[in-house]
């Protein structure tokens, strides 16, 4: 896309008139992984950022510092062969991706020093090579012919500069790279829905459903295209982590569901126990009837039974604990599922806490580091009564709204027997709520639920002190007591304007 070599040669012109002067003041890696070349130029520090391997290739310039993580050695060479180094220019080779920066220093008894570093922004095959003399100094890539039939990049050998391409691509019909004018007049950037999808020194054909702008900075186009990688990256990584909370969830309820129907087994043998005992009882009462070689055989079988309906009638108490167990571990699996499929990529670490508090941990991980999240404004309406209606996001914001925000007597709101969010209504003075108010705060609980699709939702309602947090349970996970129920119809709170 802003790859094409007509916009390389923009961009070198770009740089050269942003950067001439400038001196290296270090090299390394961003945490990102990109290379990074630190300049000091009048008191500013810019941040020339190179990504070879991205599709497209980009080079931005941006503000920042460089990281502290260990560096290949390439990079390691870099740094130490640039710094204090002046940038002399920047150039870009006719009909080719490839970026040349001229270094130059000078020492005390004015002996000249030259370094130049080639930029192929190839995509997929780009590479950085710090040349001297045209001999290469250090490479990103090296190979020899053996890997590469076309030339070979090795550090103490001469430097061939790529080979050209047989046909130049360019995308417009004409030859815009010609005129220098063109080259020096405003960009034509087009968008889709507000994302950069394509630019060029002249008009392009197929872009009749885009936005099309002028704009005077290919670098601030970079940019703009590097913020939406990284903007579809987080996407990428929060669909992956939602998967991966689903996927432990969905393994968590089989192994309980697993472990139901084995209880049940078990509790359907429990009671059967009676049969034993009546066998048991059986024996001795024709004991009588038995020769005495028979006898203490059939006592032994008799001592086995009762001993089996005594073992069976003691577990029952513990198959019925284990079962309201598995019954709340499945509530709550059923519930984290929700919050994990409804949570906003902000909010999916408070379900990874959640989940992590719910289910086993082995002994060899390492306990998730508490989230970090910025303060933000609550999920919040304001009544024309005069009430204050807030809505939990997740399950640690449900948490905190019930048991830190909300007061003993503020009315706590949750969609009756399935996943919700907790709503809190509050009065600054007190007094009863209106009933206006309990069904806005009824319908805005019934929307945020597993049940917002529904036509009516039957919300359940009490006072904030009524509501306790489940034992060893996930955070917003609660047992409730004195509700009322109203059956409200679900609705969001951009509803009520």
């Amino acid at each position: 896309m802003l790859t094409d070599w007509v916009l390389i040669r923009r961009l070198a012109r770009e740089l050269d008139e942003r950067l001439r002067g400038a001196r290296v003041e270090d090299a390394g890696l961003l945490a990102d992984g990109r290379i990074g070349l630190l300049f000091r130029l009048r008191g500013a520090r810019p941040l020339l950022a190179i990504e070879l391997f991205g599709s497209p290739p980009l080079i931005t310039l941006e503000t920042g510092e460089l990281g502290i993580s260990p560096e290949p050695g390439f990079v390691r060479a870099l740094a130490r062969s640039l710094q204090g180094m002046a940038l002399a220019s920047v150039s870009a080779r006719r009909n080719d991706r490839l970026l040349r920066f001229s270094f130059a220093a000078r020492s005390r008894f004015g002996v000249g020093d030259e370094l130049d570093l080639y930029v192929e922004l190839v995509p997929r095959f780009g590479n950085l090579v710090l040349v001297k003399n045209e001999r290469v100094v250090a490479a990103r890539k090296e190979f020899a012919p053996s890997e590469n039939g076309r030339r070979r990049v090795v550090a103490g050998e001469p430097y061939a500069l790529p080979p050209l391409p047989a046909r130049v691509r360019t995308i417009s019909p004409t030859e815009p790279a010609t005129d220098d004018a063109a080259l020096d007049s405003p960009l034509y950037a087009y968008r889709r829905d507000g994302t950069l999808v394509q630019t060029y020194v002249a008009p392009l054909e197929g872009f009749d459903d885009a936005t099309k702008t002028r704009e005077a900075s290919l670098l601030a186009l970079f940019t703009e295209l590097r913020m939406q990688e990284i903007v579809r990256m987080g996407e990428r990584r929060n669909d992956q982590r939602r998967r991966t909370l689903l996927k432990r969830l969905d393994e968590r309820e089989r192994k309980l569901r697993d472990e139901v129907a084995t209880l049940k087994e078990k509790r359907a043998h429990a009671e059967r126990r009676d049969a034993l005992r009546a066998e048991g009882e059986e024996i001795f009462a024709t004991l009588h009837e038995l020769c005495e070689s028979e006898r203490e055989a059939k006592k032994e079988r008799a001592g086995k039974l009762f001993s089996e309906y005594k073992k069976l009638g003691k577990s029952l108490p513990h198959v019925a604990v284990r079962a309201r167990a598995l019954a709340a571990a499945l509530v709550a699996v059923d519930a984290l599922r929700w919050e994990a499929e409804r949570a906003a990529d902000e909010d999916l670490g408070d379900v990874e806490t959640a989940v992590d508090e719910l289910l086993p941990q082995r002994k060899a991980q390492a306990p998730r580091s508490p989230v970090k999240r910025r303060k933000r404004a609550l999920l919040e309406l304001r009544t024309p009564h005069g009430s204050r209606i807030v809505i939990g996001r997740s399950p640690l914001e449900n948490a905190e709204l019930t048991f830190h925000l909300a007061r003993p007597d503020d009315l706590w709101f949750h969609a009756r027997g399935i996943p919700g969010a907790h709503v809190i209504l509050a009065r600054e003075n007190r007094v009863e709520a209106p009933e206006d108010d309990v069904l806005t705060a009824a319908s805005l609980a019934a929307f945020y639920s597993k049940a917002r699709a529904a036509n009516s939702v039957p919300v359940d309602y009490t006072l904030r002190k009524h509501v306790r947090k489940q034992r060893a349970a996930p955070p917003g996970l609660v047992w409730y007591t004195h509700a009322d129920t109203i059956v409200a119809q679900p609705k969001s709170l951009d509803s009520f304007g």
